[in-house]
């Protein structure tokens, strides 16, 4: 399926002609993002069909729509019901639940900046892990929270299994002297920092939408920084997607899951998987959102290095640098202003200096360590060469 006839097939408004014009954000176009049907992985009739439009949804959009994912619905509705229970609780109830020092990765967080952002995003979430892994899971008293949030947890990571198989069979389809082991993925995300992320989206004032001559955003453009994010549905639309300098509206059919591609992901398909940008709009006033993701992560010391099939299928030349998942969370986070403590280890790391190599090293970070000295000399003399050659 070639890329005319594959977006032609996905809008479903306006055409796909819009793209021939040059490219303004718009609000107004939706796109009915590929899905697939778990059960046809499993039918061998079918499978191949599945992974075809795996690959094409992976590599074009970075977004698909997953149907029959075997998670059970009366779980996600508990979970949905505790967590709104949760976030109509007073300001002071909730802030008891922020964990100090963890950097935002357990318990309440009011709010956050998108990367390359100034300003917070209109947006509440509670995060969770493993039960028993580290850090430790903060609760509230509230009864039956944490037994709601606990099985959807395990729930929906019960499914990254099969899903992660899927994506690697559809790369070990397509680049057929690959032969990846089915459970590459699997293997660094069992025991990886796997986050379940609870948000709240207010209802915005309809003074306040209709007043601004701009579109009001409760979460900015950004990517994600895991392997994969899996989203079950959400209780209002407003989720967009940038394709070919386009802001589309998701729209996927009611009872499919939203998975979408992470920039470790790009990276270690050397970019052949697309992480795409997307944001949430604020689309109708008095209209409050609740959503559930949960971005699947490999160990810290997993490598994220392009792997050679995927190098393949990208022309044969590396374009993302090495450097593990550690060191690709530290840079966001810096990025981000949440762990300036990160800022020795990583200068010691040299992952900044590879970043370099290939021209995707953060601008932001690299002043940090400029301006706190600790930039190495290797990369003050990356940087000396780039500017001579301009």
């Amino acid at each position: 399926m070639n890329i005319f006839r594959f977006f032609l097939a996905t809008l479903c408004t306006a055409s796909f002609f819009a793209f021939a014009n040059p490219p303004t954000p718009s609000p107004s176009l939706d796109i009915r993002i590929p899905v697939v049907d778990m059960r046809d992985f499993y039918d061998g009739n079918k499978r191949d069909q599945f992974l075809d439009t795996l690959y094409e949804a992976l590599t074009q959009v970075g977004f698909f729509a997953v149907r029959h994912t075997g998670v059970n619905r009366d779980v996600i509705r508990e979970a949905y019901a505790q967590s709104e229970v949760f976030f109509k609780q007073s300001q002071i109830y909730k802030e008891k639940c922020f964990v100090e020092g963890s950097k935002g990765q357990r318990g309440f967080v009011a709010s956050e900046i998108a990367k390359g952002n100034q300003h917070k995003d209109r947006k509440e979430f509670y995060h969770i892990g493993r039960e028993l892994g580290t850090p430790k899971n903060v609760w509230p008293d509230q009864p039956g929270y944490k037994e709601a949030m606990v099985r959807l947890y395990e729930e929906l990571e019960q499914y990254i299994i099969p899903l992660q198989q899927t994506i690697v069979e559809t790369i070990n389809l397509h680049a057929p002297e690959a032969h990846l082991p089915v459970d590459l993925l699997n293997n660094t995300t069992k025991d990886g920092d796997t986050l379940l992320r609870a948000l709240y989206y207010p209802a915005l004032p309809k003074e306040q939408i209709e007043a601004s001559n701009q579109p009001i955003y409760w979460a900015a453009a950004h990517t994600d920084i895991d392997l994969l994010a899996i989203l079950p549905f959400a209780t209002e639309q407003g989720l967009q997607v940038e394709v070919k300098g386009q802001w589309l509206n998701v729209i996927v059919p009611e009872d499919a899951f939203i998975v979408n591609v992470g920039d470790m992901l790009e990276n270690l398909t050397n970019g052949l998987f697309v992480s795409a940008r997307h944001r949430v709009l604020a689309q109708e006033p008095q209209k409050e959102r609740f959503s559930m993701v949960l971005f699947v992560h490999p160990t810290d010391k997993t490598p994220l290095d392009p792997l050679p099939a995927c190098i393949e299928l990208t022309g044969g030349t590396q374009h993302y640098a090495s450097g593990t998942r550690q060191e690709f969370l530290w840079e966001r986070l810096l990025e981000l202003n949440i762990a300036p403590s990160l800022l020795i280890p990583y200068s010691q790391s040299g992952h900044t200096e590879r970043q370099m190599d290939f021209n995707r090293e953060s601008s932001q970070v690299v002043d940090m360590l400029i301006n706190n000295h600790l930039a190495s000399e290797e990369l003050l003399q990356k940087l000396k060469e780039r500017k001579d050659r301009s």
